[in-house]
């Protein structure tokens, strides 16, 4: 475990005292532990990120700060998640879409959590948030037990079963009644959004995943054969962790997507 008296001594602390992580730190992390003469406040300093860009370049610039916590005596990758995942801040709140007049909040594919999950708090786990959290891909509106909330007790976080899911729902002439998420989609917001497109074509072209997620001929990409395989039936797998596999051909459909996007 970091020791509070090792922490003080550190860049981390001095660069950074006074501000969002290192409050966050003395008043969760550390609690009890401060000295005194060290000020552990009672409210933490806000931090003025007003875009998904400046999230993602602030979280990753924290998880490098965090990690060179590494090299202090009796550290390990757990203390170093802890107090990440604390000071963690998810950028995608701060990416917003409207549709008919509903707001649409970037769904990440790839959590903080599951990567650390996959990678441990390393310099790879760096990485791969690096790569894959760039750009938000998915959106879906904002509202309480909503598609974004759903599809991870429902699918466990599973995009293509959540996309077979949508499609069921447009082939059925827009009734959610065979749905999974069928109480997601009958929420006001989700339903006023869903109504909004003719098709279920019509939404993965305002998602822009055709290629990606979906081919041509409006088929949900099966994420855990790959190799462009069809996902006709959901996934019987339904828990929070994938296979590796599965986690493998998410990171090659987020590979499409940025290449068809041309953000690569």
């Amino acid at each position: 475990m970091l020791k509070v008296e090792d922490f003080l001594d550190t860049r981390l602390y001095k660069e950074y005292k006074d501000t969002y992580v290192v409050d966050k730190m003395l008043k969760n992390y550390f609690k009890g532990q401060v000295p005194d003469g060290i000020k552990v406040p009672t409210r933490v300093q806000s931090v003025p990120l007003k875009s998904y860009e400046d999230v993602y370049k602030w979280d990753i610039n924290n998880f490098q700060e965090i990690l060179a916590l590494k090299s202090l005596p009796g550290v390990t990758e757990e203390d170093l998640w802890a107090i990440a995942y604390d000071v963690y801040i998810d950028p995608d709140g701060y990416d917003i879409r409207e549709r008919s007049g509903v707001a649409c909040s970037a769904d990440a594919l790839l959590s903080f959590k599951r990567i650390y999950t996959m990678y441990g708090y390393t310099e790879n786990m760096i990485a791969e948030y690096e790569k894959y959290r760039k750009y938000p891909i998915f959106h879906f509106p904002k509202e309480k037990n909503g598609i974004n909330m759903s599809r991870a007790a429902v699918f466990g976080d599973r995009i293509d079963s959540t996309l077979l899911d949508l499609k069921v729902y447009y082939e059925n002439g827009k009734n959610a009644e065979k749905c999974r998420l069928q109480n997601a989609f009958n929420l006001e917001k989700t339903s006023s959004f869903l109504n909004s497109f003719a098709d279920f074509s019509e939404l993965v072209d305002w998602l822009g995943v055709r290629g990606s997620f979906v081919n041509e001929n409006n088929e949900v990409f099966d994420l855990e054969k790959g190799d462009n395989s069809i996902l006709t039936v959901y996934h019987s797998e339904i828990d929070w962790q994938w296979s590796d596999s599965y986690f493998e051909h998410v990171k090659s459909a987020i590979n499409r997507f940025e290449q068809l996007s041309k953000l690569s």
